[in-house]
């Protein structure tokens, strides 16, 4: 019995632990009526939900945990990155792990009473008497992300955020770029179907907004937030390779000016002449690879041909303006689009809201997001701090 899965709103919502499965895309809801447990399991194979109501009564439990199992096996696939390990193990109480002889050995050399001082322990004589120095927390700090390590390699997007940066605190710094890194351009998207992807980029967005408006004037805010929106897109556009790990249209390498602002890649607008005016060199070109291909266009460039680069660049930069609004042609989910972002506790409360109106979405996985941004200090919504107390 399998019908196509639009919304649920189980009672009771658990992911269990296993390896070599995406425990993300594996949960149980549990309805009790009178003498009869309801399970439905909700199972996402690829991106198609499954709903599979099994009726099982109390005294038969086990029986369910049998089911559960077979039904894992039989249809969820492997997942392949890091997260996961290549085989599932069944975790055996350890009670059962002993056989009756060796447990009725280990209670005959347990002592039956436990071992009690006489007198209680006394205060010596020579103790300080000053009160206890007030415990100190320990502060555990992460490396600081920098402006370059989450760039994408268009220059008018990421200059954008950079001089948007540019005078703000370094936890502003810390909270743009780990949005971008985890929210809009993941490389690892483990337990993730499509919609909680996008999702997340939704969410991604959201939180830019906010930051926006807490820290930012309206003047640096519309240039701030349509970098994002466009580094959004790359992100929505994004393939999975294999199960997991995402692939973006970004550059690997970029290079920056002596101001700290990426610049366009020259290596472009060489192409850019080369493919027009000398088809044959270009199609030599295409041939090669890595350095070799570098050092053939520098080549080409050196002999003569800068005439041609001076003279295409009206029509390279036509051509760049087209690139840049076929990127932003792209649609971004709005699942979290329009929270109230007058401040922290509003803005964490209309996320919440908006979570629970997108039934088919993975509640567990935003909801701890969302936790953790409550957890972030002050304004913020991510602090790089960690703090630990010791035992008195």
């Amino acid at each position: 019995m399998m019908k196509a899965l639009k919304k649920t709103s189980p009672h009771r919502h658990t992911k269990p632990v296993c390896r070599g499965l995406c425990a993300a895309d594996f949960s149980i809801s549990l309805h009790i009526t009178g003498q009869i447990q309801i399970f439905v399991f909700v199972i996402q194979k690829g991106y198609i939900h499954y709903e599979i109501p099994c009726f099982i009564r109390k005294n038969k439990y086990s029986n369910f945990s049998e089911y559960r199992l077979q039904i894992r096996r039989r249809l969820m696939d492997q997942c392949t990155c890091y997260h996961s390990t290549t085989e599932y193990h069944t975790i055996r109480p350890l009670a059962e792990q002993f056989s009756p002889a060796l447990d009725q050995q280990i209670r005959e050399k347990f002592p039956s009473v436990k071992p009690m001082n006489e007198k209680p322990l006394a205060i010596s004589k020579h103790a300080p008497t000053a009160p206890l120095p007030e415990r100190k927390p320990m502060v555990f700090t992460h490396l600081r992300v920098t402006e370059y390590e989450y760039n994408t390699g268009y220059a008018r997007i990421d200059n954008a955020i950079i001089d948007a940066l540019r005078g703000q605190s370094q936890e502003v710094k810390d909270n743009v770029y780990d949005l971008i890194r985890k929210d809009l351009l993941p490389n690892n998207v483990h337990g993730l179907s499509e919609d909680d992807r996008l999702a997340l980029i939704s969410l991604g967005v959201e939180k830019a907004q906010y930051l926006a408006d807490q820290f930012m004037d309206d003047r640096t805010k519309a240039s701030f937030m349509e970098a994002i929106r466009s580094t959004a897109r790359i992100g929505a556009a994004g393939k999975r390779v294999g199960t997991c790990d995402m692939e973006y249209n970004v550059k690997k390498a970029y290079a920056t000016d002596g101001y700290n602002r990426i610049r366009e890649d020259i290596l472009n607008e060489l192409l850019f002449s080369m493919e027009k005016d000398d088809p044959e060199a270009f199609a030599e070109y295409k041939k090669k690879s890595g350095g070799n291909a570098a050092l053939f266009a520098m080549e080409w460039l050196i002999h003569g041909n800068f005439n041609l680069l001076n003279a295409n660049k009206p029509k390279y930069r036509k051509h760049q303006d087209e690139q840049y609004k076929k990127l932003n042609e792209g649609k971004l989910d709005n699942t979290f689009s329009g929270a109230d972002t007058s401040n922290k506790k509003n803005f964490l409360a209309a996320l919440s809201e908006k979570l629970q109106a997108g039934q088919a979405l993975q509640a567990s996985f935003f909801l701890e997001r969302i936790a953790r941004m409550a957890e972030a200090p002050d304004n913020y919504l991510y602090s790089n701090r960690i703090v630990l107390w010791t035992r008195g």
